[in-house]
């Protein structure tokens, strides 16, 4: 095959630079396409990411939060226990003291002592006056030893009288201990409550910061997709100006070498690129080291 002419090369290339540059324009913007999405898919990620970042501080604040309630809940068992151990030694004393009133008490049913401190008193002013009146039917000494009988069932009476009050106050601490031992349940119930609260708050956080860890990083895997396809409109952009621009240095070289005009030193390798291009424009393939010359050329 002979050398090129300007209207050889004319005729070879046809309509090729045209659909070259329609075919550059439309990468150029599939490029920037790309790059927008690029762009947006980069904000979109950094915005998942900063949503992440401030809601694991949230969580981190309701976890101290959950913690000191979680503190608070042992304190309060603690002390609810101390109150209910108070409570049952209360109650046990308190059974105890009714069970030896009553165990006393049924004891001096069946002696016959069951009268109360007033009715003794009152016998034993009636037999003193009748004694210190001269009508009593009894001698001195069998009026002594009645008389210390009546004062032993007083001091008896008296000591019932006074187990009873003794049963009272003993009641009174069962329900003050009661109260306080409720009070300190209340106080844990609520404690429990709040720590529970915390707890499903920092539960339902962290659900929400792993679904925005899968926006995001799904988010970034459309990134680099899009990163991948703008590079590659981009290089298919740059190849196509070098095919245009190396068709149309090839167009000039020739028409000044039949002009007769000097041409430079690149003469040879434009001759050499004019025959990759005239393989690559009649639809065969070219190699690395040919892109690399039309690059060169460019």
């Amino acid at each position: 095959m002979g050398a090129l002419s300007s209207s050889d090369l004319e005729s070879l290339f046809g309509g090729k630079p045209k659909t070259i540059e329609d075919e550059a324009t439309r990468f150029k913007e599939m490029r920037d396409e790309w790059n927008e999405k690029v762009k947006q898919r980069s904000e979109e990620r950094n915005g998942y990411n900063l949503q992440v970042q401030e809601l694991i501080t949230e969580v981190q604040i309701k976890k101290g939060i959950r913690d000191e309630a979680n503190n608070k809940v042992k304190e309060l068992k603690e002390l609810r226990a101390e109150y209910s151990k108070t409570l049952k030694e209360k109650r046990n004393n308190l059974k105890q003291a009714l069970e030896i009133s009553a165990e006393k008490k049924s004891q001096e049913e069946k002696e016959g002592k069951s009268r109360s401190a007033s009715r003794i008193r009152i016998e034993m002013d009636q037999l003193e006056q009748k004694f210190e009146r001269g009508r009593l039917s009894m001698n001195e000494r069998s009026f002594m030893k009645r008389m210390k009988e009546l004062s032993s069932e007083l001091k008896a009476a008296k000591s019932q009288k006074s187990s009873i009050g003794s049963h009272s106050e003993l009641r009174s601490a069962v329900k003050q201990a009661a109260r306080i031992q409720e009070s300190a349940h209340n106080d844990v119930e609520k404690a429990v409550e709040e720590a529970q609260q915390a707890h499903d708050i920092m539960s339902r956080i962290s659900d929400e910061v792993d679904k925005l860890r899968d926006a995001a990083n799904e988010s970034h895997s459309g990134l680099i997709r899009a990163k991948r396809e703008a590079d590659l409109m981009h290089s298919r952009y740059i190849v196509s100006l070098k095919c245009m621009h190396s068709m149309g240095d090839l167009m000039t070289a020739l028409s000044a070498k039949e002009r007769g005009e000097l041409v430079d030193d690149s003469e040879d390798q434009s001759t050499g690129v004019s025959d990759i291009m005239e393989q690559l424009m009649s639809g065969g393939t070219i190699s690395t080291d040919d892109l690399m010359m039309i690059q060169r050329r460019g």
